[in-house]
């Protein structure tokens, strides 16, 4: 359960649609740019914010002012991102962005190495990663299969693999999951 202020009372429902609302938070799911690091201040002035009902309703309990977000991919409907906070001072500089969108993709491959040791990364066949590379692509199973090869019902049933494996309903989700992975597995079969 979610929580917040010194009582550990719980989040209103309404603080997921004030999430959605609040800009920075969604910035990378609606423009789909995951390399920008942004500030509140990149949407809202201080007036601005103070109207938000995310900021004036929980953040503003938290002390919170100043805030700095840097996205990391995510399947589709899910968040994942490393959030710097400050309760006092001055804004984030724009020195301050760059460090952490150099930091970003080393913050990145440290949690898909994280999720590799934690085998949250279900094993793929080297072929099952080749159907599914292939549908990331936009191929059609036909087309698919006549890239590799291989049946359309062979194509379908690494799929179903993919899925079973993976969790994921869709192509997309399996895709979105998977193909950050991909190339750390295609190396490690390398060797």
């Amino acid at each position: 359960m979610l929580t917040h202020g010194d009582d550990d009372d719980p989040v209103p429902d309404e603080y997921w649609d004030w999430l959605r609302a609040f800009l920075p938070c969604t910035y990378s799911q609606r423009t789909g740019d995951y390399a920008t690091v942004v500030r509140w201040s990149d949407f809202y002035t201080q007036t601005e914010l103070r109207n938000q009902p995310l900021y004036a309703e929980f953040m503003v309990h938290e002390g919170t002012t100043h805030a700095l977000h840097a996205s990391l991919p995510a399947m589709p409907g899910r968040y994942r991102k490393v959030s710097f906070w400050r309760t006092s001072g001055s804004e984030f500089t724009e020195r301050d962005r760059l460090v952490v969108q150099l930091l970003r993709p080393h913050l990145w491959e440290l949690f898909l190495e994280s999720q590799r040791r934690l085998h949250r990364v279900p094993d793929l066949t080297p072929r099952e990663w080749d159907v599914l590379r292939l549908a990331h692509e936009g191929y059609s199973n036909r087309d698919v299969a006549r890239e590799l090869f291989i049946s359309i019902d062979t194509v379908r049933k690494h799929l179903e693999h993919i899925f079973d494996r993976t969790g994921a309903r869709t192509r997309t989700a399996a895709a979105a999951l998977m193909m950050p992975h991909q190339p750390a597995a295609a190396r490690a079969e390398r060797r």
